[in-house]
Parts: structure tokens; C-alpha cells; sequence
């Protein structure tokens, strides 16, 4: 996922007071702008590019990207902002004159409710997660909580379809009735494949790739692998 750059607004162009290399500091008072609860205030850096704006371009010392909230930095890496440089104006910065850090923290955390109407909160609630957290990489651990939870929440058996290919430009679809997601104290979980389940097909029976199965609309358990696939082909 491509990453964003974080900016403030400037308020109007001004004459800009720093040049590129300058060090400077965050006012106190100054709050990131897409999180509020989230103070900058004496937050270290340099100049890494002055914009016809008036605004700055800043890039944190080391010790200051030590120094941020864990919590920021989550939130970061879950919406694709680069934590290392931020835009400030004029208004925000002054002149670092060394001497230790006096980094603001947050006083009160606004963590968002999570949504069942958002496919990534879903999730979230999934394997314990709040707002605030990026949807981890597929692993074993994960996988085994997801397995716990689809054990739980999925309806046998159901129908369902898969298709595989057949040759280089041919594919086949069967239907298949899935039966189980195996025994639940030994899941049947494959670090490529993911989670495996076991159908029937015609009188044979097969295991499938969980997120193979094609259920239709408005079935219960549609949602509940369409969230699992979605997970396991991105964040693999």
C-alpha cells in the first residue's frame, strides 16, 4: 500500500523563517492533524524542504521517533501515513536550541468503536484488535484464532462452490458441501493454503482451501469467508 504523506493545512502563504537543514521544534499546543488526541508538541527535527506554501517539510530526529506514542505509530502504519516527516507552517515550529527532549503526550486516548459494517474492523474483533491496531500479517498464531472463531461461528454443513483450473486458459467450477473445519483441538491449518476444510463431492470426500469457496449471496456464511479470504490474500 502506497503511504500518504502527513500534512497540516497552511492558514495563508507567508514568508517562511527556516531554510533546509534547519533544526527545529513543535510548539506546544500544536495536534497532529488527523488524529487530535494526538499531541506533537516538542517533537525534534530538520528542515527537509521548504514549500512555496510557506509550509515545511520535517524530518523527526531518531530520538524523537523513539519518543512518540506507541499508539501513533499503530495508527500510522494502519492508515499508510509515513511517520518519519511531517508538512508544518511557520506558526507550528520554532528554532531548536538542543537540550532535551519536552515531548507532549496524550492526556486522554480516543480509541473508535469498532464497526461490524467495516470489513477490516470485523476482523479486528476477529482476532482482538482495536481501532487503533493495523491488521496483522498472516501467521500460525493468527490463523489458529481465526480457525477458532469461524469453528464458532460458521453453520454445517452448507453448500458451496469451487473452482479450480484446469489447464492454462480452462477453469471448472464444482459444488461441494462443506462439513467441518476438521478436529478443533488439531485444525487443519497450512502455512500456504491457510485454513483447510472438508467436504463432500458427488460420493468423494475432499479437503478445500477455506477461501477456494464461493457461497452465494444472502447466506450466513458468505460474510464470514469473504472477511477470512480478505485477510489471508492481503496481508499474506
Amino acid at each position: 500500500m502506497a503511504k500518504r504523506k502527513r500534512k497540516r493545512k497552511p492558514k495563508k502563504p507567508v514568508v517562511t523563517r527556516f531554510e533546509v537543514g534547519d533544526k527545529v521544534r513543535v510548539r506546544h499546543g500544536v495536534v497532529d492533524v488527523e488524529y487530535p488526541d494526538m499531541p506533537m508538541g516538542g517533537w525534534v527535527g530538520t528542515i527537509s524542504e521548504v514549500h512555496r506554501t510557506g509550509m515545511y517539510t520535517v524530518r523527526w530526529s531518531q530520538e524523537t521517533l523513539a519518543a512518540i506514542h506507541p499508539i501513533f505509530k499503530k495508527r500510522c502504519e494502519r492508515d499508510g501515513l509515513i511517520l518519519e516527516e511531517y508538512r508544518l507552517g511557520d506558526d507550528d515550529l520554532e528554532s531548536d536550541t538542543g537540550g532535551p527532549l519536552d515531548i507532549e503526550h496524550p492526556k486522554e486516548i480516543n480509541t473508535k468503536p469498532l464497526s461490524p459494517k467495516d470489513q477490516d474492523d470485523r476482523i479486528r474483533m476477529v482476532l482482538g484488535l482495536t481501532s487503533n491496531d493495523p491488521l496483522p500479517d498472516v501467521d500460525s498464531n493468527a490463523l489458529e484464532q481465526y480457525h477458532a472463531h469461524l469453528m464458532e461461528q460458521l453453520s454445517f454443513p452448507f453448500d458451496a462452490g469451487c473452482t479450480s483450473e484446469t489447464g492454462p486458459f480452462s477453469r471448472r467450477t464444482i459444488q461441494v458441501k462443506v462439513t467441518s473445519l476438521g478436529d478443533p483441538d488439531e485444525p487443519m491449518i497450512d502455512d500456504s493454503y491457510g485454513i483447510i476444510c472438508e467436504a463432500k463431492h458427488e460420493r468423494r470426500s475432499i479437503d478445500i482451501p477455506l477461501d477456494e469457496l464461493e457461497v452465494k449471496k444472502n447466506k450466513p456464511n458468505r460474510q464470514l469467508i469473504e472477511d477470512y479470504s480478505y485477510w489471508l490474500h492481503n496481508w499474506s
